[in-house]
């Protein structure tokens, strides 16, 4: 097996402390491309898996039932970076202790398939930044499902992954994310998720497809955001339904998640946005406007072709060149997030403008917000030099640049 970079140095440190290695596994990265905030929402999302990935290394310990985790990542930062715990009593501790990501995919594998008996070391180590809107817990959670697969012989495919991914986050752990990240970190390259009649992925090409990203290093939460956005949407819709009556108030009958958004028009509401609190009425117009750009976007990608009359009804000025066209409807998105669902930050509104000025396509928000990172499509790898650079002019902590990258990827090795 060969390896690069960071991946082999984690290898070599487990295969010196341990005397083996048993599985290697790796899973990338991802830029929240298009359609930011609408998972929960069971609305498509469109996320990118980018270059950057998490390597995780496991050897077997003669210790049955003992679990050792050693991240170099935090032993880099010079904080605590060591966990360890027992098979059969996997408990997740108080606060935010990074072991717990290790716990709760381990208990969850071992509801599902059965105790795991064999003791392990897992030593893990990333270039994904932590908290930046690059999804690092996603590519961990990932990562580690690959690696039990493997181990136990389970044959999970990429979508039982990013599934086992998902609950150990969402259930076991309680943070209140949707699946974009999950799906993104197994799948790789640029992947339309979407969630109704029931979850399906369609692939598009990544080629030719350059991202610039800039991580402001200002750290968030999703759980500090998610759970505010979406009691406001459930306000929003419970005014909504009581101003209207018929099939109107029908199609506005349920809370953020079961409404299906699609048969929702502006229109339909033009007469009751007016009655409700305007912060309200954002949060509705936000999700209604995020959901027909993506909706024109997702053509380009597929066809990469522009329909001028799309580009026209988003209020968009028409372009020839498809790249182009993605440009200014990543700019529209990102425009929606800071003025109708407010979680921009004045330092990410800084490092925007200069990217623009520097010949950047479109900027936006990568993640929940309030921090982390931006996302700029270029126009090609010579350009994006102009654009890190007026990035870190602007304050950015660590700037770089990434193709579409593939998905998650393990390897068992005795």
């Amino acid at each position: 097996m060969r390896l690069c970079g960071l991946a082999k140095e984690v290898f070599e440190r487990a295969k010196a402390e341990n005397g083996n290695v048993t599985c290697f596994s790796s899973a990338p990265a991802r830029c929240d491309f298009l359609n930011t905030h609408q998972d929960y929402k069971m609305l498509p999302v469109v996320p990118a898996a980018i270059w950057k990935r998490t390597f995780i290394v496991c050897s077997k310990l003669s210790e049955p039932g003992v679990v050792r985790v050693k991240s170099l990542t935090l032993e880099k930062e010079g904080v605590e970076s060591n966990d360890a715990f027992q098979s059969d009593e996997v408990e997740l501790l108080k606060g935010k202790w990074f072991g717990n990501y290790f716990r709760s995919l381990h208990k969850l594998v071992s509801q599902k398939y059965g105790m795991v008996k064999a003791g392990l070391a897992i030593y893990v180590d990333s270039e994904v930044p932590v908290a930046s809107g690059l999804a690092s817990s996603a590519a961990l959670h990932v990562s580690l499902a690959a690696m039990y697969s493997e181990l136990l012989g389970l044959g999970l495919n990429r979508m039982e992954l990013a599934e086992l991914a998902f609950e150990a986050e969402h259930n076991v752990m309680g943070i209140p994310c949707g699946r974009l990240d999950q799906y993104a970190a197994s799948y790789g390259g640029i992947v339309k998720l979407d969630f109704k009649p029931s979850i399906s992925v369609e692939e598009f090409n990544g080629e030719g497809i350059f991202f610039t990203v800039a991580d402001s290093g200002i750290r968030h939460s999703t759980a500090e955001i998610h759970p505010v956005r979406q009691s406001e949407l459930n306000a929003a819709l419970k005014m909504l339904r009581e101003a209207s009556r018929g099939s109107l108030s029908r199609m506005l009958d349920g809370d953020f998640a079961s409404v299906d958004w699609r048969t929702i028009r502006e229109e339909h509401l033009k007469d009751l946005l007016s009655v409700i609190p305007p912060r309200l009425a954002s949060r509705i117009l936000f999700t209604l406007r995020m959901q027909a750009s993506t909706e024109a976007a997702l053509q380009i990608l597929k066809y990469r072709m522009v329909n001028r009359r799309d580009l026209e009804r988003l209020g968009l000025k028409p372009v020839e060149n498809w790249l182009h066209a993605l440009g200014e409807i990543v700019n529209l998105q990102h425009i929606l997030l800071r003025d109708l669902y407010e979680v921009s930050h004045e330092k990410l509104e800084a490092m925007r403008d200069s990217a623009l000025e520097a010949g950047a396509l479109g900027v936006k928000i990568s993640g929940a917000g309030m921090g982390g990172s931006l996302l700029a499509l270029v126009r090609n790898m010579d350009d994006a030099p102009r654009v890190e650079e007026a990035f870190r002019r602007a304050g950015a902590q660590s700037v770089f640049t990434t193709g579409v990258g593939p998905g998650v990827s393990a390897t068992l090795l005795g």
